[in-house]
């Protein structure tokens, strides 16, 4: 399983990570702190996830979903953010998840076990 995070702030991404490495340490994971690097990797490494924060400063969670989604349509998209108003076009965007910050294992997991493109059985079982 590929799993990209992408959030501007190093101390959000690195707590991403964290998270998503205790619900499953078998993942690849890249993080990224700039959609553009994210989008880069994209374009070698399909993605089964992507953990996208919405405001970044560069470009926001959103534009960035949809430009992951025209590279790979079964990338299951979960937004991290810290603000709420963004639900609706997360919604729109068809994405997986949305998880308010403070991102913890638990939002994680929950998130991981609801994705609307599903994983392999074996992942699946894990979580």
């Amino acid at each position: 399983m590929v799993i990209f995070a992408v959030d501007d702030e190093r101390l959000a991404l690195e707590s991403l990570i964290g998270a998503v490495r205790k619900c499953v340490p078998e993942a690849e994971i890249f993080g990224f702190r700039k959609a553009s690097e994210a989008l880069e990797a994209a374009q070698e490494k399909k993605a089964d996830i992507a953990f996208l924060d919405i405001e970044m400063r560069e470009t926001n969670g959103i534009s960035l979903a949809d430009k992951l989604i025209e590279r790979n349509p079964k990338v299951n998209i979960i937004f991290t953010t810290g603000y709420s108003e963004y639900a609706g076009k997360a919604f729109e965007l068809h994405a997986s998840g949305y998880i308010l910050k403070p991102v913890t294992v638990e939002k994680v997991k929950s998130e991981l076990m609801h994705l609307r493109y599903k994983l392999t059985e074996s992942v699946s079982s894990r979580l």
